[in-house]
């Protein structure tokens, strides 16, 4: 799960742009942001799988551990969640066509299918590809992985957590294909 344009929306001039969005201190030392704006209805869908152990939330984001402020701050459940380490507050870095969040992916999910959350994977049904959504699919592949693209000024939507909430359970036999 990626923090800025992933689970949180973008603001510009600390103002959100997206209705959907509410106002969350998030009681990070600096260099983090004093607030993060979310969707509460979001939030609420995201809590409802790691209630019911569909999902193990694992943070993949510049913000590294400093990401797991946010788990009391927004009222997530399940923390302190694990991270996948990127080490760097540049998350859009590539190198050699790989992404950065790619190789902090591949270090924490090794045999198991996930889901990622990022706003630098863009739109799948619009061309082109991002080059961070083409090093995910040419790393994991579609079979293993559900890649969501968030809108970085909105970040998660209930639709988007509907989404993830079809591909798992159809993944583990529950319902048919999304």
């Amino acid at each position: 799960m990626d923090v800025d344009g992933g689970l949180c929306g973008l603001t510009f001039n600390n103002v959100a742009v997206w209705k959907e969005l509410d106002r969350f201190p998030t009681f990070a030392p600096v260099p983090y942001p004093s607030h993060a704006w979310v969707s509460r209805a979001a939030v609420a869908a995201l809590n409802e799988l790691i209630d019911e152990r569909l999902v193990e939330p694992i943070w993949c984001t510049s913000w590294d551990a400093g990401a797991n402020f946010l788990v009391p701050a927004l009222g997530l459940h399940g923390g302190p969640w694990r991270v996948a380490t990127v080490g760097t507050r540049q998350g859009d870095l590539m190198f050699r066509d790989i992404w950065i969040k790619t190789k902090a992916v591949s270090r924490v999910v090794t045999d198991q299918e996930f889901v990622m959350v990022d706003d630098l994977l863009g739109d799948e049904n619009r061309g082109p590809w991002t080059p961070q959504r083409r090093s995910m699919d040419q790393t994991f592949g579609s079979t293993t992985s559900l890649l969501v693209g968030t809108k970085p000024e909105r970040g998660l939507t209930v639709d988007d957590v509907l989404r993830i909430r079809a591909y798992v359970q159809y993944r583990e036999g529950s319902v048919h294909a999304p």
